[in-house]
């Protein structure tokens, strides 16, 4: 396993630095730039851009008391960009819709909606995440969230977290890529060509991106592919006559 300190130094070494003795504690102006802006800018696009398995991707049921709007988990960052990054468990129509506008949201609920679909919207800021729920769900209803964490690291005891603290810290994100973002920008900050980091980055993160959608290969027949047995929708019941 890589860990921070591993991908601090190659990025010192890769714009001709030399490193400190500690990246936690350091305090050398260019050192600071390395590990709080360029390496962290870059950890945060990659977050943004790639929806990443556990222990960075994660979920979490939400319970329903009637009540509209609950609590997300604190180290929520954003919800997965799949269509079925949030659905209603418990009945026929699975897929909750995201809201977001003030508007369309405060229309939703003035006038309501045709048929049963539930619509859902996030609100807050950094571990203070919330989703109101259209219609609100009781006691017999739970929705499943799919949600990227703000999770990029972990401890020497395996513990997950969004925060550099110790030299031994793993780091969770593909190595290569962080190393060349963190470049990329420390060359564009220091007025150098940075075209050919930028160029790498880009089409290691594409790669990233595909192989987090399973996308590896080119299919010359049905654009579809093989179907799925969750492709088929089943009903949650089936009469007897």
């Amino acid at each position: 396993m890589v860990t921070v300190v591993s991908a601090l130094n190659r990025i010192a070494r890769q714009v001709s630095l030399e490193s400190p003795t500690s990246w936690v504690s350091a305090t050398e102006t260019e050192h600071v730039e390395i590990r709080d802006d360029f390496f962290l800018e870059t950890v945060a696009d990659i977050q943004d851009r790639v929806d990443l398995p556990s222990p960075i991707g994660k979920q979490t049921t939400v319970t329903g008391t009637g009540a509209e709007t609950y609590s997300l988990p604190t180290d929520f960052l954003r919800v997965q960009r799949d269509p079925m990054a949030v659905y209603e468990t418990t009945t026929v129509r699975r897929r909750c819709y995201p809201v977001t506008n003030d508007g369309d949201w405060t229309h939703i609920k003035q006038i309501g909606s045709t048929g049963g679909d539930r619509y859902y919207k996030i609100a807050g800021y950094d571990e203070n995440f919330s989703i109101s729920l259209y219609r609100e769900p009781s006691s017999s209803i739970s929705v499943t969230v799919s949600y990227m964490s703000d999770n990029w690291k972990a401890d020497n005891t395996g513990t997950v977290g969004s925060a550099f603290t110790a030299e031994e810290d793993v780091l969770l994100l593909p190595r290569r890529v962080v190393e060349a973002g963190a470049v990329a920008r420390w060359r564009e900050r220091k007025g150098l060509n940075p075209s050919d980091k930028w160029r790498e980055y880009n089409q290691l993160l594409t790669r990233l991106i595909n192989d987090a959608r399973g996308i590896r290969s080119v299919r010359f027949g049905d654009p579809a592919g093989p179907r799925m047995p969750w492709d088929i929708p089943v009903p949650d019941e089936i009469p007897t006559s």
